[in-house]
């Protein structure tokens, strides 16, 4: 155990220049700064006692989106612990990186002693890893906290698996389950695609080896998985004919060309594989040279017609085909593919594949290097644990270093949080699209904040409010005649007004508004935003297998203490 630490420190050790610069007071340039928006919306969610958060408020002009319910989760929890600490977003958002760095290269680190029982071998994989280039691109180009997440748990879950395969046990199903639960919830992209190239990899040497129960335990963790997970993605499928669909890209401009996977000269562009102006494709020159290895070895094993084989070498097998497969999907002529499976379109970029050559080649690795003896493959991976660090330290480094708050971010992404004087909407938030944002299907974004959140037809009409959480809005109109008031947010299922004991009709405006009737009188008005049967459903889902999983590894802690004591 203690080597173990000090191998573990020497990883951390050796993997600082990867994350050194997130721990500085310096931010940097990406091309996804509306990260920080989503931070802020997230928190500011939450703050209004939202849980799980659906619906950010601040979005287009204040009307609103359901962009927290559609988009993944998991990164802004943990973000939000810093939020309750008081440290400012941009802090935050780099600790996140940080964090994802250390517990992938610690989950690589701890799957290589599982593969290999070598202390050295498991440092190697889990430098490369880190060190591998695309890596750079999630945290220091686009700076995509989904992704960088999905890596993170990308090593622990093979790890649950393989654990499993060796020895089962119920244990390990449910810490497989949660890990699948936490990717789900951190990436769906990842997620797609993890699940079948999951499933592909282990199922076949249990099928090889007709160990069906191990069979039977993956299914019970990839079911409590979206137990727990489903108060995220049953919203998600069912609720999405209830918002515009589409985007900003097309996944037939985003398939990167053979020798940019290669190699591609580096830059802190966005992705555009068709131009000059684009960041790196590149797999990794140490990642490639594994991969051939591994090709070669594969060739040898059939050439040599071994008819027993253990279930490490089925994992190799069913893991190479898995990496050639990955990487056949990036290129364009795997197109007919794409277009036979519409769900793989909602990868959106091809490239993003290099998720799982990253994963991949070190796995290749550990799964190979103890079949060849030490004399030999210690020396070379040495040299190969130079050759990582010393060809891609250089990537790992910020574009532009620039000296920014997190006010610079809100001035662009946010209406009105910080305003110049003389300003009552920020100026830079003017030219921002938030097109990202899903819209419901009837809204169209407006161009300006309203006169108020709530407003009346009459003049005369008379609005106190009582509490102006947009979330939950209370106020007292007094209106002598019939009147028809307009709630300035854009209209979704979950939304309703109530008076009297009255359930409101709502119908929306022109731009898709809360617009509701009162008769005369003097009432009070509350406007809500809650949860619909469906989402109530899937909450309820998620929170009795999360009592379920609890239950169980309180039974079994029980038990191990009551055998440990007779």
């Amino acid at each position: 155990m203690k080597t173990k630490l000090i191998f573990l420190g020497i990883l951390i050790a050796l993997i600082f220049p990867t994350y050194s610069f997130f721990l500085s007071d310096k931010m940097f340039t990406f091309n996804d700064e509306t990260q920080i928006a989503n931070l802020y919306h997230y928190f500011k969610t939450i703050d209004l006692g939202q849980f799980p958060p659906r619906w950010a408020a601040g979005m287009h002009f204040e009307y609103g989106s359901p962009f927290p319910g559609f988009n993944y989760q998991l990164p802004y929890y943990l973000g939000y612990l810093g939020h309750l600490a008081d440290l400012p977003l941009t802090v935050i958002f780099k600790l996140l990186l940080v964090l994802s760095v250390v517990a992938g290269a610690a989950g690589m680190f701890f799957a290589g002693i599982a593969i290999t029982g070598s202390n050295f071998f498991a440092l190697f994989a889990a430098v490369l890893y880190t060190y591998t280039p695309y890596q750079s691109i999630d945290h220091f180009v686009r700076g995509s906290l989904g992704e960088v997440f999905a890596l993170a748990l990308f090593p622990w879950i093979f790890l649950a698996g393989y654990s499993i395969l060796k020895k089962d046990h119920p244990v390990k199903v449910a810490t497989l389950g949660i890990l699948l639960a936490a990717l789900i919830l951190s990436h769906q992209p990842a997620a797609l695609v993890t699940l079948p190239f999951f499933a592909l990899i282990f199922i076949t040497p249990v099928v090889v080896q007709k160990k069906y129960t191990v069979a039977i335990s993956y299914l019970k963790s990839v079911v409590l998985a979206f137990l727990l997970s489903a108060y995220y993605w049953i919203p998600v499928i069912f609720e999405k004919q209830f918002i515009k669909t589409g985007g900003p890209f097309n996944y037939l401009d985003q398939f990167p060309f053979i020798k940019q996977l290669i190699y591609s000269a580096w830059s802190y562009q966005g992705a555009n594989p068709f131009s000059s102006d684009t960041f790196s494709f590149q797999i990794g020159l140490v990642n490639l040279l594994i991969l051939a290895l591994a090709t070669i070895y594969f060739v040898y094993g059939f050439i040599k017609k071994q008819k027993k084989s253990s279930s490490d070498i089925w994992l190799f097998r069913t893991t190479l085909v898995m990496t050639l497969v990955a990487i056949f999907l990036m290129n364009i002529r795997s197109d007919f593919v794409w277009r036979s499976f519409s769900l793989l379109q909602q990868i959106q970029f091809p490239w993003r594949l290099l998720m799982f050559t990253t994963w991949f080649t070190p796995l290749l690795f550990l799964l190979m290097v103890t079949k060849f003896p030490d004399r030999f493959t210690k020396p070379v991976t040495f040299v190969l644990l130079v050759s990582v660090i010393a060809i891609n330290v250089g990537y790992f480094r910020p574009g532009l270093i620039v000296d920014r708050k997190d006010q610079y971010y809100q001035r662009i992404f946010l209406v009105r949080s910080v305003l110049s004087p003389g300003e009552t909407v920020s100026a830079d938030y003017l030219n921002f699209a938030e097109d990202y944002a899903p819209l419901p299907v009837k809204a169209v974004r407006p161009k300006a904040l309203p006169a108020a959140k709530l407003t009346p037809m009459y003049k005369s009409t008379k609005i106190e409010v009582f509490d102006g959480n947009p979330l939950s809005y209370v106020v007292k109109v007094d209106n002598k005649t019939s009147e028809t008031l307009t709630f300035h947010t854009f209209n979704y299922p979950g939304w309703e007004v109530s008076y009297d004991d009255v359930t409101a009709i709502i119908k929306p405006d022109e731009i898709g508004a809360i617009t509701f009737a009162l008769p005369p009188g003097s009432r009070q008005v509350k406007i809500t935003f809650g949860e619909t049967p469906l989402r109530t459903a899937s909450n309820i889902i998620s929170t009795g297998a999360i009592v379920f999983t609890l239950l169980g590894l309180n039974y079994y802690l029980m038990q191990k203490r009551a055998s440990s004591a007779t």
